[in-house]
């Protein structure tokens, strides 16, 4: 490859062998926060090469472990460097109630940029536990295991008649994952090709869709080398893998992203009802399936709501702006009018006594795009409390983005997720 400098750059990335690793669906994994214990054990069973080895890994000391399975898998060729630099296109085929949708991304190396420049921006608050996590991952193995989702901006015919041109080659890997979900990878090589991906995505703002938590974390990981050598030539850790998605790609789905609360005051709970309405136009529904059959018909401004020992489900649509803006002084109006934030200022916080503290704490709400598994947490003495949101849309992801805010925690979830193990970059060395 030639030298670095540029802001898109192909790569070698680190492949599975599948000669020794066996076929792709087997040692592929989803994000490392969609991996539950269960979920964890599964994988390990499915192949001795799965990645989840060194994603999430369950040892004692699971980066010390990561470092050593990577050498191992390195020196046996299970991994190998492909032969030549390029960009991958990657296609995923799914079904959305009944539709099937390809949603297609351009794979590569992204150089880092501060968000304070405007180029690469955030639209979601991270955690700091992850992002702890995933620096003792990268430091352990100095590879990019799973690819960061980044939506780039503006009309571009050329990356179009591209993807089109691309897709009608022969791929490297076609496989089903565990969710039905078809994977296409391709390599780019061509010189030419790799030139107009780099010419048409120099200037695009790039949003993060996924991985907010890597890109930070990707972040201090420079930070850090760069410190313990300084150099002016650009190096690996200057750069991250990233899988960029267009914007207007008629493939972008968006799910609403639930709440499921462990623990609420039981007098909360009882007084639920007349607090809401201080605020709210509220609408009880009796039974489960006309609840959800009406949720899942519901307009952005509508919340529901399930709790604990109550005869009805709750549908809530906000009547009182002033009370939003009086919760939230100083916010943006593009982040005060999600309903995201409406649930977290005026029910979690003002009704329940959740303070945002305590939910970046993390320990009491889980997240979920099941609804169903929400509100069967609750029928099933779970949990207190399940919320029930809907989707944003990609303008209002774009809207906050661009007014330099960002969205309450798992305020969006990009459907598909991106497999890890399809192709991994390497950082700890030049190519």
């Amino acid at each position: 490859m030639s030298a670095l400098g540029q802001r898109i750059e192909p790569f070698r990335p680190l492949l599975y062998n599948r000669k020794l690793a066996g076929e792709p669906a087997t040692v592929v994994a989803p994000p490392y926060d969609l991996i539950g214990a269960a979920r964890q054990n599964q994988l390990y069973d499915r192949s001795r090469y799965n990645v989840v080895r060194l994603e999430f890994g369950r040892d004692a000391d699971r980066y010390s472990a990561a470092h050593k399975t990577l050498r191992e898998w390195l020196d046996a060729k299970v991994l190998e460097r492909a032969p030549r630099p390029a960009i991958y296109h990657y296609r995923q085929s799914f079904d959305v109630e009944g539709r099937l949708i390809h949603r297609t991304g351009y794979i590569a190396r992204v150089k880092l940029e501060e968000f304070g420049h405007g180029r690469i921006l955030p639209h979601e608050k991270t955690f700091p536990a992850a992002k702890e996590d995933r620096l003792k991952l990268l430091q352990a193995i100095a590879v990019n295991t799973s690819s960061i989702f980044g939506l780039y901006s503006g009309a571009h015919p050329e990356l179009d008649r591209l993807r089109e041109s691309v897709a009608a080659r022969e791929p490297l890997f076609d496989f089903e994952d565990d969710l039905g979900m078809r994977n296409e990878l391709r390599a780019i090589d061509q010189p030419g090709e790799i030139a107009a991906i780099q010419r048409e995505l120099e200037s695009s703002r790039i949003l993060i869709a996924d991985g907010h938590h890597r890109y930070e974390t990707a972040l201090n990981y420079r930070r850090e080398r760069s410190a313990a050598n300084p150099s002016s030539e650009p190096r690996p850790y200057d750069y991250t893998m990233m899988t960029l998605v267009a914007c207007d790609d008629p493939g972008l789905v968006i799910l609403p992203t639930h709440r499921v609360v462990k623990s609420l005051a039981a007098d909360a709970i009882a007084l639920f009802a007349e607090h809401a309405r201080e605020n709210f136009d509220v609408e009880e529904i009796a039974k489960r399936d006309a609840f959800r059959a009406k949720m899942d018909e519901a307009a952005h401004g509508t919340i529901g709501v399930a709790l604990k020992g109550t005869r009805n489900f709750f549908i809530l649509r906000l009547r009182d702006r002033a009370a939003l803006e009086s919760a939230l002084p100083g916010i943006p109006r593009e982040v005060r009018e999600l309903d995201v934030s409406v649930l977290h200022a005026l029910i979690l916080d003002q009704i329940f006594g959740i303070k945002p503290g305590e939910v970046r704490k993390g320990g009491n709400i889980e997240y979920t795009i099941e609804t169903g598994g929400a509100l069967g947490a609750v029928a099933q003495g779970r949990a207190d409390g399940a919320f029930i949101m809907t989707p944003p849309s990609i303008q209002d992801v774009e809207r906050v983005s661009d007014a330099g805010a960002t969205m309450p925690e798992k305020s969006t979830y990009f459907y598909p997720k991106l497999l890890t193990g399809l192709v991994m970059n390497p950082i700890f060395d030049s190519d």
